[in-house]
Protein backbone atom coordinates (compact mmCIF):
# COMPACT_ATOMS: atom_id res chain seq x y z
CA UNK A 1 0.00 0.00 0.00
CA UNK A 2 1.31 3.47 -0.71
CA UNK A 3 1.67 5.67 1.72
CA UNK A 4 1.30 3.37 4.38
CA UNK A 5 -0.57 5.60 7.78
CA UNK A 6 1.81 6.14 10.68
CA UNK A 7 -0.96 5.70 13.00
CA UNK A 8 -4.12 4.71 13.58
CA UNK A 9 -6.26 8.18 13.19
CA UNK A 10 -4.42 8.46 9.72
CA UNK A 11 -5.23 4.57 9.10
CA UNK A 12 -9.01 5.27 10.09
CA UNK A 13 -9.01 8.64 7.38
CA UNK A 14 -7.33 6.57 5.08
CA UNK A 15 -10.14 3.97 5.47
CA UNK A 16 -12.95 6.82 4.76
CA UNK A 17 -11.11 7.92 1.25
CA UNK A 18 -10.72 4.61 0.19
CA UNK A 19 -14.41 3.96 0.57
CA UNK A 20 -15.50 7.20 -1.54
CA UNK A 21 -12.89 5.69 -4.33
CA UNK A 22 -14.93 2.13 -3.75
CA UNK A 23 -17.73 4.52 -4.90
CA UNK A 24 -16.51 6.44 -6.94
CA UNK A 25 -15.24 2.98 -9.12
CA UNK A 26 -11.13 3.94 -8.69
CA UNK A 27 -9.59 0.70 -10.23
CA UNK A 28 -7.27 -0.45 -6.68
CA UNK A 29 -9.42 0.58 -4.23
CA UNK A 30 -10.60 -2.46 -3.06
CA UNK A 31 -7.01 -4.09 -2.48
CA UNK A 32 -5.69 -1.74 -0.89
CA UNK A 33 -8.58 -1.24 1.46
CA UNK A 34 -7.60 -4.73 2.22
CA UNK A 35 -4.37 -4.13 2.69
CA UNK A 36 -5.37 -1.28 5.22
CA UNK A 37 -7.22 -4.39 7.14
CA UNK A 38 -4.41 -6.29 7.19
CA UNK A 39 -2.19 -3.44 8.35
CA UNK A 40 -4.76 -2.44 11.25
CA UNK A 41 -4.92 -6.15 12.21
CA UNK A 42 -1.27 -6.53 13.05
CA UNK A 43 -1.19 -3.03 14.39
CA UNK A 44 -4.30 -3.71 16.74
CA UNK A 45 -5.82 -0.72 15.52
CA UNK A 46 -9.78 -1.99 16.88
CA UNK A 47 -10.91 1.74 15.04
CA UNK A 48 -8.92 1.03 12.20
CA UNK A 49 -10.47 -1.62 11.52
CA UNK A 50 -14.05 -1.03 12.03
CA UNK A 51 -13.52 1.77 9.43
CA UNK A 52 -12.17 -1.23 7.31
CA UNK A 53 -15.62 -3.57 7.80
CA UNK A 54 -17.83 -0.43 7.06
CA UNK A 55 -15.20 -0.54 3.23
CA UNK A 56 -16.23 -4.54 2.68
CA UNK A 57 -20.07 -3.44 3.38
CA UNK A 58 -19.97 -0.98 0.84
CA UNK A 59 -18.10 -3.06 -1.32
CA UNK A 60 -20.26 -5.78 -1.02
CA UNK A 61 -23.58 -3.45 -1.60
CA UNK A 62 -21.57 -2.15 -4.66
CA UNK A 63 -21.14 -5.54 -6.25
CA UNK A 64 -24.92 -6.84 -5.49
CA UNK A 65 -23.42 -8.94 -3.19
CA UNK A 66 -25.53 -11.41 -0.57
CA UNK A 67 -22.84 -10.73 1.64
CA UNK A 68 -24.13 -7.24 2.75
CA UNK A 69 -25.66 -8.06 5.61
CA UNK A 70 -22.75 -10.39 6.95
CA UNK A 71 -20.66 -7.59 6.82
CA UNK A 72 -23.12 -4.99 8.52
CA UNK A 73 -23.90 -7.48 11.10
CA UNK A 74 -19.97 -7.75 11.90
CA UNK A 75 -19.45 -4.27 11.55
CA UNK A 76 -22.34 -3.81 14.65
CA UNK A 77 -20.89 -6.78 16.66
CA UNK A 78 -17.60 -4.98 16.74
CA UNK A 79 -18.81 -1.66 17.54
CA UNK A 80 -20.28 -2.95 20.51
CA UNK A 81 -17.60 -4.68 21.62
CA UNK A 82 -15.11 -1.87 21.79
CA UNK A 83 -17.80 0.30 22.56
CA UNK A 84 -17.93 2.64 19.83
CA UNK A 85 -21.09 4.29 19.39
CA UNK A 86 -20.39 6.31 16.84
CA UNK A 87 -20.02 3.37 14.32
CA UNK A 88 -22.56 1.07 15.94
CA UNK A 89 -24.50 3.93 15.05
CA UNK A 90 -23.56 3.93 11.30
CA UNK A 91 -24.28 -0.18 11.30
CA UNK A 92 -27.65 -0.01 12.40
CA UNK A 93 -28.22 2.80 9.99
CA UNK A 94 -26.94 0.28 7.31
CA UNK A 95 -28.86 -2.51 8.66
CA UNK A 96 -31.96 -0.01 8.79
CA UNK A 97 -32.15 0.52 4.96
CA UNK A 98 -33.59 -2.41 3.42
CA UNK A 99 -32.47 -0.13 -0.16
CA UNK A 100 -28.53 -1.01 1.12
CA UNK A 101 -28.80 -4.21 3.17
CA UNK A 102 -32.03 -5.87 1.93
CA UNK A 103 -34.79 -7.73 3.67
CA UNK A 104 -33.86 -9.35 6.82
CA UNK A 105 -34.84 -11.42 9.50
CA UNK A 106 -35.09 -8.68 12.12
CA UNK A 107 -38.16 -6.84 9.81
CA UNK A 108 -39.98 -3.87 9.31
CA UNK A 109 -40.29 -3.52 13.10
CA UNK A 110 -36.65 -3.94 13.87
CA UNK A 111 -35.19 -1.92 11.30
CA UNK A 112 -37.51 1.13 12.00
CA UNK A 113 -35.88 0.47 15.90
CA UNK A 114 -32.38 0.50 14.64
CA UNK A 115 -32.76 3.64 12.55
CA UNK A 116 -34.66 5.67 15.66
CA UNK A 117 -31.69 4.17 17.69
CA UNK A 118 -29.17 5.29 15.39
CA UNK A 119 -30.33 8.78 15.94
CA UNK A 120 -30.36 9.12 19.06
CA UNK A 121 -26.81 7.89 19.63
CA UNK A 122 -25.56 10.24 17.30
CA UNK A 123 -27.30 13.31 19.40
CA UNK A 124 -24.48 12.68 22.04
CA UNK A 125 -21.91 9.95 20.75
CA UNK A 126 -18.37 11.08 20.67
CA UNK A 127 -16.26 9.75 18.07
CA UNK A 128 -13.95 11.25 14.87
CA UNK A 129 -15.43 13.24 12.47
CA UNK A 130 -15.82 11.51 9.50
CA UNK A 131 -16.97 8.62 11.07
CA UNK A 132 -19.78 11.16 13.26
CA UNK A 133 -20.11 12.81 9.36
CA UNK A 134 -20.43 9.01 7.73
CA UNK A 135 -23.38 7.95 10.14
CA UNK A 136 -25.35 11.08 9.95
CA UNK A 137 -25.35 10.27 5.88
CA UNK A 138 -26.32 6.85 6.37
CA UNK A 139 -29.53 7.75 8.90
CA UNK A 140 -30.12 10.42 6.51
CA UNK A 141 -30.38 8.15 3.47
CA UNK A 142 -32.57 5.99 5.18
CA UNK A 143 -34.91 8.70 6.68
CA UNK A 144 -34.91 9.73 2.42
CA UNK A 145 -35.51 6.50 1.36
CA UNK A 146 -38.58 6.32 3.40
CA UNK A 147 -39.86 9.55 2.47
CA UNK A 148 -39.42 10.72 5.67
CA UNK A 149 -38.00 14.44 4.00
CA UNK A 150 -37.62 16.64 7.34
CA UNK A 151 -35.91 13.37 9.08
CA UNK A 152 -33.27 12.89 5.94
CA UNK A 153 -32.68 17.04 6.52
CA UNK A 154 -32.03 17.27 9.75
CA UNK A 155 -29.29 14.74 9.14
CA UNK A 156 -28.05 15.92 6.91
CA UNK A 157 -27.87 19.21 8.43
CA UNK A 158 -25.67 17.90 11.35
CA UNK A 159 -23.26 16.00 9.31
CA UNK A 160 -22.25 19.37 7.19
CA UNK A 161 -22.90 21.38 10.89
CA UNK A 162 -19.75 18.77 12.21
CA UNK A 163 -17.75 19.78 8.81
CA UNK A 164 -17.77 23.60 9.09
CA UNK A 165 -15.96 22.60 12.62
CA UNK A 166 -13.27 21.06 10.74
CA UNK A 167 -10.29 22.35 9.11
CA UNK A 168 -11.04 23.31 5.49
CA UNK A 169 -10.37 20.94 3.14
CA UNK A 170 -9.76 17.71 5.50
CA UNK A 171 -13.47 16.34 4.28
CA UNK A 172 -14.61 17.54 1.13
CA UNK A 173 -14.73 13.95 0.21
CA UNK A 174 -17.39 12.89 2.57
CA UNK A 175 -19.11 17.04 2.57
CA UNK A 176 -19.23 16.84 -0.88
CA UNK A 177 -21.83 13.88 -1.48
CA UNK A 178 -23.58 15.26 1.72
CA UNK A 179 -24.06 18.26 -0.20
CA UNK A 180 -25.31 16.55 -3.36
CA UNK A 181 -27.80 13.97 -1.17
CA UNK A 182 -29.24 17.24 0.78
CA UNK A 183 -29.94 18.99 -2.95
CA UNK A 184 -31.27 16.07 -4.47
CA UNK A 185 -33.48 15.24 -1.29
CA UNK A 186 -35.06 19.11 -1.59
CA UNK A 187 -35.74 18.19 -5.38
CA UNK A 188 -37.58 14.94 -4.32
CA UNK A 189 -39.63 16.98 -1.59
CA UNK A 190 -40.30 19.33 -3.73
CA UNK A 191 -41.94 17.37 -6.55
CA UNK A 192 -44.17 15.37 -4.36
CA UNK A 193 -45.65 19.02 -2.63
CA UNK A 194 -45.70 20.24 -6.18
CA UNK A 195 -48.39 17.47 -6.63
CA UNK A 196 -49.99 18.13 -4.22
CA UNK A 197 -50.06 22.08 -4.25
CA UNK A 198 -48.31 22.67 -1.25
CA UNK A 199 -46.61 25.99 -2.53
CA UNK A 200 -45.08 27.01 0.75
CA UNK A 201 -43.61 23.71 1.24
CA UNK A 202 -41.93 24.42 -2.01
CA UNK A 203 -40.68 27.41 -1.10
CA UNK A 204 -39.32 26.19 1.95
CA UNK A 205 -37.18 23.44 -0.11
CA UNK A 206 -35.94 26.01 -2.86
CA UNK A 207 -34.47 28.45 0.51
CA UNK A 208 -32.41 24.90 1.35
CA UNK A 209 -31.75 24.33 -1.48
CA UNK A 210 -30.42 27.30 -2.39
CA UNK A 211 -27.92 26.96 -0.06
CA UNK A 212 -27.00 24.00 -0.51
CA UNK A 213 -25.80 24.79 -4.32
CA UNK A 214 -24.22 27.90 -2.72
CA UNK A 215 -21.85 25.73 -0.47
CA UNK A 216 -21.26 23.26 -3.22
CA UNK A 217 -19.99 25.88 -5.46
CA UNK A 218 -18.15 28.38 -3.10
CA UNK A 219 -16.95 25.89 -0.02
CA UNK A 220 -16.56 22.45 -1.18
CA UNK A 221 -15.23 20.95 -4.16
CA UNK A 222 -17.54 18.75 -6.69
CA UNK A 223 -16.56 17.16 -9.47
CA UNK A 224 -17.85 17.84 -12.62
CA UNK A 225 -20.41 15.18 -13.32
CA UNK A 226 -22.44 15.86 -10.05
CA UNK A 227 -22.22 19.91 -11.43
CA UNK A 228 -23.27 19.73 -13.90
CA UNK A 229 -26.32 17.27 -12.65
CA UNK A 230 -26.69 19.82 -9.71
CA UNK A 231 -27.00 22.77 -12.43
CA UNK A 232 -30.21 20.44 -13.68
CA UNK A 233 -31.67 19.74 -10.28
CA UNK A 234 -31.56 23.58 -9.89
CA UNK A 235 -33.50 23.82 -13.22
CA UNK A 236 -35.87 21.17 -11.31
CA UNK A 237 -36.55 22.92 -8.25
CA UNK A 238 -36.91 26.21 -9.86
CA UNK A 239 -39.40 25.41 -12.18
CA UNK A 240 -41.19 23.84 -9.84
CA UNK A 241 -41.23 27.15 -7.75
CA UNK A 242 -42.36 28.95 -10.74
CA UNK A 243 -39.37 30.51 -12.26
CA UNK A 244 -38.89 30.46 -16.38
CA UNK A 245 -35.59 27.92 -16.82
CA UNK A 246 -36.00 28.21 -20.17
CA UNK A 247 -33.35 29.52 -21.48
CA UNK A 248 -30.80 27.78 -18.19
CA UNK A 249 -32.03 24.43 -19.89
CA UNK A 250 -31.08 25.18 -23.35
CA UNK A 251 -27.61 26.30 -22.07
CA UNK A 252 -27.13 23.24 -20.28
CA UNK A 253 -28.45 21.06 -23.37
CA UNK A 254 -25.85 22.70 -25.50
CA UNK A 255 -23.16 21.28 -23.01
CA UNK A 256 -23.97 17.90 -22.70
CA UNK A 257 -22.21 15.01 -24.30
CA UNK A 258 -24.23 12.98 -26.07
CA UNK A 259 -23.47 8.90 -25.84
CA UNK A 260 -22.67 9.11 -22.24
CA UNK A 261 -24.53 7.55 -19.38
CA UNK A 262 -24.76 10.75 -17.51
CA UNK A 263 -26.28 12.78 -20.18
CA UNK A 264 -29.65 10.66 -20.34
CA UNK A 265 -29.87 11.16 -16.75
CA UNK A 266 -29.24 14.99 -16.94
CA UNK A 267 -31.64 15.26 -19.98
CA UNK A 268 -34.36 13.57 -18.45
CA UNK A 269 -34.09 16.21 -15.49
CA UNK A 270 -33.78 19.31 -17.71
CA UNK A 271 -37.00 17.69 -20.06
CA UNK A 272 -39.10 17.82 -17.09
CA UNK A 273 -37.69 21.24 -16.29
CA UNK A 274 -38.55 22.66 -19.36
CA UNK A 275 -41.87 21.12 -19.33
CA UNK A 276 -42.48 22.63 -16.23
CA UNK A 277 -42.11 26.28 -17.44
CA UNK A 278 -44.03 25.10 -20.46
CA UNK A 279 -46.75 24.36 -18.53
CA UNK A 280 -46.61 27.90 -16.44
CA UNK A 281 -46.43 29.32 -19.26
CA UNK A 282 -49.09 28.48 -21.30
CA UNK A 283 -46.30 26.88 -24.05
CA UNK A 284 -47.17 23.10 -25.86
CA UNK A 285 -45.62 20.96 -23.13
CA UNK A 286 -46.18 17.48 -24.03
CA UNK A 287 -43.24 16.52 -26.34
CA UNK A 288 -40.97 18.00 -23.28
CA UNK A 289 -43.08 15.47 -20.72
CA UNK A 290 -42.81 12.36 -22.66
CA UNK A 291 -39.20 13.21 -23.80
CA UNK A 292 -38.97 13.57 -19.65
CA UNK A 293 -40.77 10.19 -18.95
CA UNK A 294 -38.57 8.16 -21.41
CA UNK A 295 -34.93 9.09 -19.89
CA UNK A 296 -35.71 10.25 -16.22
CA UNK A 297 -34.31 7.13 -14.10
CA UNK A 298 -37.29 5.40 -12.19
CA UNK A 299 -35.80 3.85 -9.54
CA UNK A 300 -33.11 6.24 -8.86
CA UNK A 301 -35.55 9.52 -8.85
CA UNK A 302 -38.79 7.85 -8.39
CA UNK A 303 -40.41 11.05 -6.78
CA UNK A 304 -39.59 13.03 -9.97
CA UNK A 305 -40.38 10.65 -12.18
CA UNK A 306 -44.15 10.63 -10.39
CA UNK A 307 -44.13 14.47 -11.02
CA UNK A 308 -43.11 14.05 -14.80
CA UNK A 309 -46.44 11.34 -14.85
CA UNK A 310 -48.90 14.23 -13.00
CA UNK A 311 -47.64 16.73 -15.69
CA UNK A 312 -48.84 13.71 -18.13
CA UNK A 313 -51.44 13.68 -16.15
CA UNK A 314 -52.36 17.35 -16.19
CA UNK A 315 -51.73 17.84 -19.92
CA UNK A 316 -54.39 15.07 -20.61
CA UNK A 317 -56.94 16.85 -18.79
CA UNK A 318 -56.81 19.89 -20.63
CA UNK A 319 -58.91 17.80 -23.03
CA UNK A 320 -61.28 16.80 -20.65
CA UNK A 321 -60.18 13.66 -19.89
CA UNK A 322 -59.58 14.34 -15.91
CA UNK A 323 -60.25 10.53 -14.41
CA UNK A 324 -56.58 10.08 -14.80
CA UNK A 325 -55.45 13.00 -13.15
CA UNK A 326 -57.54 12.45 -9.76
CA UNK A 327 -56.99 9.08 -9.38
CA UNK A 328 -53.17 9.73 -9.47
CA UNK A 329 -54.60 12.93 -6.88
CA UNK A 330 -56.62 10.04 -5.09
CA UNK A 331 -53.31 7.87 -5.07
CA UNK A 332 -50.75 10.17 -4.29
CA UNK A 333 -53.05 12.00 -0.86
CA UNK A 334 -53.24 8.41 0.43
CA UNK A 335 -49.96 8.00 0.14
CA UNK A 336 -48.95 11.30 1.72
CA UNK A 337 -50.93 10.59 4.40
CA UNK A 338 -49.34 7.26 4.96
CA UNK A 339 -46.56 9.16 5.13
CA UNK A 340 -47.28 11.62 7.59
CA UNK A 341 -48.26 8.76 9.87
CA UNK A 342 -45.13 7.50 8.85
CA UNK A 343 -43.34 10.49 10.04
CA UNK A 344 -45.47 10.59 13.56
CA UNK A 345 -44.35 7.28 14.28
CA UNK A 346 -40.90 7.79 13.70
CA UNK A 347 -40.78 10.90 15.92
CA UNK A 348 -42.61 9.08 18.52
CA UNK A 349 -40.08 6.52 18.16
CA UNK A 350 -37.25 8.46 18.43
CA UNK A 351 -38.33 9.98 21.15
CA UNK A 352 -38.63 6.95 22.97
CA UNK A 353 -35.36 5.95 22.13
CA UNK A 354 -33.98 9.35 23.66
CA UNK A 355 -36.05 8.28 26.97
CA UNK A 356 -34.82 4.70 26.37
CA UNK A 357 -31.19 5.98 26.65
CA UNK A 358 -31.37 8.62 28.78
CA UNK A 359 -32.98 6.08 31.88
CA UNK A 360 -29.73 3.51 30.78
CA UNK A 361 -28.05 6.98 31.64
CA UNK A 362 -28.88 6.96 34.64
CA UNK A 363 -28.54 3.72 35.36
CA UNK A 364 -25.14 3.62 34.53
CA UNK A 365 -24.59 7.12 36.34
CA UNK A 366 -25.98 5.10 39.80
CA UNK A 367 -24.02 2.36 38.99
CA UNK A 368 -20.46 4.40 39.13
CA UNK A 369 -18.44 6.04 41.84
CA UNK A 370 -18.60 9.08 42.58
CA UNK A 371 -15.39 10.35 43.10
CA UNK A 372 -13.01 8.35 40.34
CA UNK A 373 -16.11 7.34 37.79
CA UNK A 374 -15.42 4.04 37.62
CA UNK A 375 -17.74 1.19 38.60
CA UNK A 376 -19.17 0.52 42.33
CA UNK A 377 -20.86 -2.25 44.05
CA UNK A 378 -23.99 -1.75 41.73
CA UNK A 379 -21.47 -1.78 38.82
CA UNK A 380 -20.10 -5.26 39.57
CA UNK A 381 -23.34 -7.02 40.51
CA UNK A 382 -24.80 -6.11 37.24
CA UNK A 383 -21.65 -7.01 34.83
CA UNK A 384 -21.83 -10.18 36.95
CA UNK A 385 -25.29 -10.69 35.54
CA UNK A 386 -23.89 -9.42 32.30
CA UNK A 387 -21.23 -12.33 32.08
CA UNK A 388 -23.68 -14.71 32.91
CA UNK A 389 -25.73 -13.76 30.00
CA UNK A 390 -22.83 -14.00 27.75
CA UNK A 391 -22.21 -17.34 29.30
CA UNK A 392 -18.72 -16.62 30.45
CA UNK A 393 -17.55 -19.60 32.25
CA UNK A 394 -14.81 -18.24 33.95
CA UNK A 395 -13.29 -15.25 35.90
CA UNK A 396 -10.43 -13.83 37.22
CA UNK A 397 -9.91 -11.04 39.97
CA UNK A 398 -7.47 -8.60 41.12
CA UNK A 399 -8.31 -7.14 44.60
CA UNK A 400 -6.06 -4.53 44.99
CA UNK A 401 -5.34 -1.60 47.91
CA UNK A 402 -2.70 1.53 48.65
CA UNK A 403 -0.72 0.79 51.00
CA UNK A 404 0.03 3.22 53.62
CA UNK A 405 -2.90 5.45 52.18
CA UNK A 406 -3.79 7.05 55.64
CA UNK A 407 0.12 8.73 55.39
CA UNK A 408 -0.85 10.45 52.39
CA UNK A 409 -4.40 11.72 54.22
CA UNK A 410 -2.26 12.72 57.01
CA UNK A 411 0.68 14.30 55.56
CA UNK A 412 -1.32 15.99 52.53
CA UNK A 413 -5.04 16.21 53.43
CA UNK A 414 -8.07 14.32 51.94
CA UNK A 415 -7.79 16.19 48.42
CA UNK A 416 -4.64 14.96 47.99
CA UNK A 417 -5.74 11.73 49.22
CA UNK A 418 -9.29 11.71 46.46
CA UNK A 419 -6.07 12.71 43.98
CA UNK A 420 -4.39 9.31 44.78
CA UNK A 421 -7.47 7.61 44.42
CA UNK A 422 -8.86 9.01 41.11
CA UNK A 423 -5.04 8.26 39.45
CA UNK A 424 -5.19 4.76 40.88
CA UNK A 425 -8.66 4.29 39.19
CA UNK A 426 -7.65 5.36 35.82
CA UNK A 427 -4.16 3.12 35.74
CA UNK A 428 -7.10 0.23 36.71
CA UNK A 429 -9.10 1.49 33.27
CA UNK A 430 -6.22 1.51 31.74
CA UNK A 431 -5.64 -2.00 31.64
CA UNK A 432 -9.10 -3.16 31.38
CA UNK A 433 -10.43 -4.98 28.30
CA UNK A 434 -13.57 -4.65 26.82
CA UNK A 435 -15.44 -6.97 28.78
CA UNK A 436 -13.74 -6.79 31.51
CA UNK A 437 -14.79 -4.02 34.70
CA UNK A 438 -12.89 -2.17 37.19
CA UNK A 439 -14.86 -1.29 40.60
CA UNK A 440 -13.81 0.66 43.66
CA UNK A 441 -15.46 -0.83 46.25
CA UNK A 442 -15.14 1.76 48.88
CA UNK A 443 -12.04 3.79 50.50
CA UNK A 444 -8.67 2.72 48.85
CA UNK A 445 -9.82 -0.82 47.94
CA UNK A 446 -10.28 -1.37 43.97
CA UNK A 447 -11.46 -4.99 42.40
CA UNK A 448 -10.66 -5.46 38.57
CA UNK A 449 -12.93 -8.31 36.95
CA UNK A 450 -11.28 -10.43 34.34
CA UNK A 451 -13.41 -12.50 32.08
CA UNK A 452 -12.83 -15.45 30.26
CA UNK A 453 -9.08 -15.89 31.78
CA UNK A 454 -7.44 -18.57 33.90
CA UNK A 455 -4.88 -17.68 36.63
CA UNK A 456 -1.73 -17.45 34.50
CA UNK A 457 -3.64 -14.46 32.44
CA UNK A 458 -5.30 -12.94 35.51
CA UNK A 459 -1.23 -12.71 36.97
CA UNK A 460 0.24 -11.43 34.07
CA UNK A 461 -2.48 -8.50 34.13
CA UNK A 462 -2.07 -7.50 37.44
CA UNK A 463 1.65 -7.50 36.78
CA UNK A 464 0.80 -4.84 34.16
CA UNK A 465 -1.56 -3.03 36.37
CA UNK A 466 1.40 -2.75 39.28
CA UNK A 467 3.99 -1.60 36.04
CA UNK A 468 1.52 1.25 35.24
CA UNK A 469 0.89 1.97 38.97
CA UNK A 470 4.69 2.12 39.60
CA UNK A 471 5.50 4.70 36.78
CA UNK A 472 2.71 6.49 37.83
CA UNK A 473 3.75 10.59 38.97
CA UNK A 474 2.11 10.63 42.48
CA UNK A 475 4.56 13.41 43.10
CA UNK A 476 2.01 15.73 41.89
CA UNK A 477 -0.61 15.30 44.59
CA UNK A 478 1.35 13.84 47.34
CA UNK A 479 5.18 15.30 47.16
CA UNK A 480 7.51 13.22 49.02
CA UNK A 481 5.10 10.67 49.98
CA UNK A 482 5.48 7.12 48.52
CA UNK A 483 2.12 5.34 46.95
CA UNK A 484 2.63 2.08 46.42
CA UNK A 485 -0.30 -0.54 45.72
CA UNK A 486 -0.67 -4.29 46.83
CA UNK A 487 -3.07 -6.78 44.81
CA UNK A 488 -3.74 -10.42 45.25
CA UNK A 489 -5.02 -12.55 42.16
CA UNK A 490 -6.83 -15.54 41.86
CA UNK A 491 -9.11 -16.94 38.74
CA UNK A 492 -12.17 -19.75 38.98
CA UNK A 493 -15.64 -20.59 37.56
CA UNK A 494 -18.13 -17.96 37.37
CA UNK A 495 -20.38 -19.98 39.55
CA UNK A 496 -17.68 -19.75 42.10
CA UNK A 497 -17.64 -16.08 42.94
CA UNK A 498 -17.72 -15.63 46.39
CA UNK A 499 -14.73 -18.67 46.45
CA UNK A 500 -12.55 -16.41 44.07
CA UNK A 501 -13.18 -13.20 45.58
CA UNK A 502 -11.97 -15.03 49.02
CA UNK A 503 -8.74 -16.51 47.36
CA UNK A 504 -8.22 -12.92 46.21
CA UNK A 505 -8.94 -11.23 49.07
CA UNK A 506 -6.26 -13.73 50.83
CA UNK A 507 -3.38 -13.21 48.23
CA UNK A 508 -3.63 -9.40 48.92
CA UNK A 509 -2.89 -9.74 52.44
CA UNK A 510 -0.22 -12.05 51.43
CA UNK A 511 0.57 -9.68 49.63
CA UNK A 512 1.44 -6.77 51.74
CA UNK A 513 2.74 -8.91 54.45
CA UNK A 514 5.59 -9.19 51.99
CA UNK A 515 4.80 -12.41 50.11
CA UNK A 516 4.91 -12.85 46.14
CA UNK A 517 5.99 -10.60 43.25
CA UNK A 518 7.39 -7.57 43.69
CA UNK A 519 7.21 -4.65 40.85
CA UNK A 520 9.18 -1.34 41.96
CA UNK A 521 6.99 -0.39 44.93
CA UNK A 522 4.62 -2.59 44.28
CA UNK A 523 3.17 -6.39 45.49
CA UNK A 524 1.26 -9.14 44.27
CA UNK A 525 0.41 -12.39 44.95
CA UNK A 526 -1.56 -15.56 44.09
CA UNK A 527 -3.39 -18.23 46.14
CA UNK A 528 -1.16 -20.37 48.80
CA UNK A 529 -0.58 -23.43 46.66
CA UNK A 530 -1.14 -25.70 49.96
CA UNK A 531 -4.81 -24.38 49.80
CA UNK A 532 -4.59 -23.74 53.63
CA UNK A 533 -7.39 -21.77 54.86
CA UNK A 534 -8.49 -18.17 54.05
CA UNK A 535 -8.30 -15.21 56.47
CA UNK A 536 -12.00 -15.34 58.38
CA UNK A 537 -14.79 -14.04 56.35
CA UNK A 538 -12.64 -13.17 53.09
CA UNK A 539 -15.09 -11.27 50.45
CA UNK A 540 -18.23 -12.57 52.66
CA UNK A 541 -19.31 -8.70 52.01
CA UNK A 542 -19.00 -8.08 48.23
CA UNK A 543 -22.18 -9.91 47.20
CA UNK A 544 -24.48 -9.22 49.80
CA UNK A 545 -25.98 -5.68 48.44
Amino acid sequence: MIGEPADELAAVHHAFVLVHDLQANEPGAMGALEALGDLAVARGWSEALRAVRFGRAIAAWLQGSDGVLEAVEALIEDSRHHGDDVMLALGLALRSDHGFSGYDRIGVVGREADLARAAVILEHANGGAVQKITAHTACGIAFGNRWLFELADEQYAAALAIGDGEPAGSYDFVLSPILFNRAETQVSWASMLRQLGDHEGIAACRRTWQAASHLARVTYQMVPSWQAELDALGCVVDAIAGEDVTERVDGQFARLEHGEAATARLAGLLWLARALSDLDAGRPAAASVEAALATLDQTGMPHVYSLALCLAAEIEATDGRQAGLRYGRRHLEEHWADRRAALGAMQSRIQAERLDQERAALSRHIRLDDLTGIGNRRALEHHLGELARHDVARVGMIVADLDAFKVVNDRHGHLAGDGVLVRTARVLESVTGPRDLAVRLGGDEFVLLLADVDLEAAAERARELLVRFDAEDFAAVAPGTPVGLSAGVAAGRRGELQEVLAAADAALYRAKAGEGERIGGCRFARPRPDGLPLRPGAGDALFTH
